[in-house]
């Protein structure tokens, strides 16, 4: 079994310090909800467009997964996900916007911004996060004390005409993402710049940061599984001596082992060994069939990408 929350917060800015974003039973919009769940089963992640806070509908924010079976997630679009379990605890985070009164600081022109690791499923701590860059861009000319405020505060004056730059990494190596803005308008924006207008305001800019698998191509995906089926086919223990495995309709599947290897075995293991080698070769030749299958499917995606990208 392992442990499963969901929380629903607003992102108040409350307190002080290291941006405001450690937050308390005040911020909840749904009181935590704690559980228990197996390997295998699936739980659902709510992200609701809009939730009722303090008699107004706050909106949507973003929402992240932490610990599923399929590695971690973050959605900056409203729904329904399906999370798989696996061997981890899985803590689901939705975050929603505030009722209002954003702005710099002492009441005048500004916007809020903070940093959220998807890794590790928590807003970043990290005081540089941020370098705040007087425009144009370049040069590059750092505004020092408004990067110490934005990194510690989470906020940043627009009475002059401003350029973020969000770090390439925070935490100890985790690399940015994005940027979302996430009122009024939503916003995505995939460089690590943003350039905010004079007296920009009433607005709430996060810094995405996760470490993102590499994206296996097609042509790359299709030798690696059809390498990794050849290794499989020529397993020691698969079959007869070589060459083991093929037969008049292609792969034969069965568990061939050397008597020295079974010679320890009980009568009662010996029977389970038969048992368990009877269920694998059902399930051997199952998975080979599929298995070629996506790999004709995967060779005939290529060819047309190919020939598509050939005209």
């Amino acid at each position: 079994m392992v442990n499963t929350s969901v929380k629903y917060i607003v992102y108040t800015h409350t307190g002080t310090g290291v941006r405001h974003h450690h937050f308390g039973v005040q911020n909840n919009i749904i009181n935590e909800a704690d559980g228990v769940a197996s390997p295998g089963d699936n739980l659902p992640a709510l992200g609701f467009p809009t939730l009722p806070f303090m008699g107004q509908n706050v909106p949507f924010a973003f929402m992240s997964v932490h610990g599923a079976a399929d590695g971690n997630h973050l959605f900056t679009t409203s729904g329904i996900q399906n999370v798989p379990v696996g061997s981890s605890n899985v803590d689901i985070l939705v975050v929603y916007a505030p009722p209002g009164g954003i702005g710099g600081p002492n009441g005048g022109p500004g916007v809020w911004v903070d940093a959220f690791n998807v890794d590790t499923g928590n807003f970043s701590d990290s005081l540089d996060f941020i370098q705040v860059l007087t425009p144009p861009t370049p040069p590059d000319t750092l505004d020092n004390p408004k990067t110490t405020y934005a990194n510690s505060e989470g906020v940043v004056s627009t009475l002059a005409a401003e350029n973020l730059r969000a770090n390439s990494a925070v935490d100890g190596g985790v690399p940015f993402l994005q940027w979302k803005r996430i009122i009024p308008v939503e916003t995505l924006v995939n460089v690590r710049e943003v350039d905010l207008a004079l007296n920009e305001s009433s607005e709430i800019w996060f810094a995405f940061y996760q470490t993102v698998p590499p994206v296996i191509s097609i042509p790359d995906l299709h030798e690696k599984l059809a390498q990794a089926l050849g290794r499989w086919v020529d397993d020691d223990y698969c079959g007869t001596p070589y060459p083991h495995h093929i037969g008049p309709r292609g792969p034969v599947f069965q568990v061939s082992l050397p008597a020295e290897v079974t010679k320890g075995l009980s009568a009662a293991q010996k029977e389970k060994l038969a048992s368990l080698s009877k269920e694998y070769i059902s399930a051997a030749n199952a998975a080979y069939a599929g298995m070629t299958n996506v790999l004709g499917l995967l060779g005939q995606i290529g060819s047309l990408i190919s020939k598509t990208k050939g005209k």
